[in-house]
């Protein structure tokens, strides 16, 4: 089956690379041990592997190019009882994150 990543560069431009994954999974960890063990390229959250490409461990293939951007959903059962750290991140989300 193919899969795509959408990205977007340093000047806005976007691409679409087409590919078809060795390994799939939505377990961030286990990503990133298939890409230090050899196992083929991964997109991930810079904090997940800051640390390999700060060691050199794992390369950044594409600098300056992102995913680009996507849906947000915060799913919570009701705003009742809701921890005030829970309220903060929903209303910071809802500030800092701008459509497209």
């Amino acid at each position: 089956r193919d899969h795509v990543w959408q990205l977007v560069g340093p000047d806005g431009q976007e691409a679409q690379v087409r590919h078809h994954p060795r390994y799939i999974t939505d377990d961030m960890t286990a990503l990133r041990q298939a890409a230090l063990r050899g196992v083929g390229v991964v997109q991930l959250p810079c904090m997940v592997v800051e640390d390999d490409l700060r060691s050199g461990a794992l390369i950044d293939m594409l600098p300056g190019w992102a995913p680009k951007g996507g849906i947000i959903h915060a799913v919570f059962p009701s705003r009742r009882g809701l921890l005030p750290g829970v309220r903060l991140l929903i209303d910071y989300l809802a500030t800092h994150i701008q459509p497209n």
